[in-house]
């Protein structure tokens, strides 16, 4: 590597990288399965329902305390006469210290259908089916469709071709040259300053990412064509025998913003953006975060990607995301 090049390897894998090319384990998924305790692998209904109940009776509470947020601090004004501003200030608090736990609180909705897309939940499917549709379309994720990709994710985790979830961009795809040959002019226009429209990207994708990738497979596999979408029973997502699935996925979304649409002409839109839209925002935005961190997750300062069944490795670099051949 050159001197005038912008981009080195941090030191930790440098060294690494002196020691042995990487390799791929031969560890296989039936020796990581025996080396689980057994009971690990045993699936509760009954106690499973308990969680479930007991977590919505959580995201209920919170609700319910969210409701009496503004009487609250209006009893507090009459009764200690608080000033206008102060009356503002805790009003905001208290909005935040809601919108916090109950977006925590989605976020754990979300987590729950998660692992009823997995069948962790109970032995039985229906039991899991039924969990987890109610669940996903509490929060507006279109179970079915999010459980085709999601455990086809988990058969290709940072494989290039297969994988569903986040395909860094290559140096072909960016038209950049070998890392051993750029110079730090190479980079300059997608590394260069632009203060504003990176501010936008910020805010887009860490609010609005997961349903971006949802809508059209925003920063999923490019092999698809444009416009790919979970709610498309006919993208190339899936396979013909899933299509009924996703049109009952479909279904339930449209029944919740329907049941959403008729709270709003009822309570108003402002009650509604309050106790459901903002901690849904805030959702998420903790559900793009957690998926982005487990992503970028270092291993002596490098995540490993493979182009390719046989295992040809590449390496994602710099904070530009690269996939960069190694």
């Amino acid at each position: 590597m050159q001197w005038y090049q912008i981009f080195q390897d941090g030191p930790e894998y440098e060294a690494r990288r002196q020691k042995s090319t990487f390799i791929l384990s031969n560890l296989a998924l039936k020796d990581v399965h025996a080396a689980v305790p057994k009971h690990l692998f045993q699936r509760d209904t009954l106690k499973s329902l308990y969680y479930i109940l007991q977590h919505l009776a959580f995201t209920y509470a919170f609700y319910m305390l969210g409701t009496r947020i503004d009487g609250f601090v209006w009893s507090l004004g009459k009764t200690y006469a608080i000033g206008p501003a102060v009356g503002v200030l805790l009003r905001s608090v208290l909005w935040v210290i809601y919108w916090f736990w109950q977006s925590i609180a989605f976020a754990g909705i979300w987590c729950l259908g998660h692992e009823a897309g997995h069948d962790a939940l109970s032995p039985y499917p229906l039991f899991n089916a039924v969990a987890g549709i109610s669940l996903h379309t509490f929060i507006l994720v279109p179970y079915y469709a999010w459980r085709v990709t999601h455990r086809t994710h988990h058969k290709s985790t940072n494989n290039l071709e297969r994988d569903e979830t986040y395909i860094p961009p290559t140096r072909k795809d960016l038209k950049l040259p070998d890392g051993k040959v750029a110079v730090k002019m190479d980079y300059k226009d997608i590394i260069e300053e632009t203060p504003a429209y990176t501010l936008f990207k910020l805010v887009v994708r860490q609010l609005l990412g997961y349903q971006l990738y949802l809508i059209h497979n925003r920063k999923g596999n490019p092999k698809y064509p444009k416009w790919t979408s979970h709610y498309k029973p006919s993208s190339l997502i899936f396979k013909p025998e899933h299509h009924q699935s996703i049109i009952l996925s479909d279904i339930c979304i449209a029944s919740m913003l329907t049941i959403l649409g008729v709270w709003t002409y009822k309570s108003g839109g402002s009650f509604v953006w309050k106790h459901y839209w903002v901690p849904w925002l805030g959702t998420l935005f903790a559900l793009w975060r957690s998926f982005r961190q487990c992503t970028f997750i270092e291993d002596d300062g490098d995540v490993v990607f493979f182009k390719n069944q046989q295992g040809e490795a590449v390496r994602q670099v710099g904070s530009a995301g690269i996939a960069d051949a190694q």
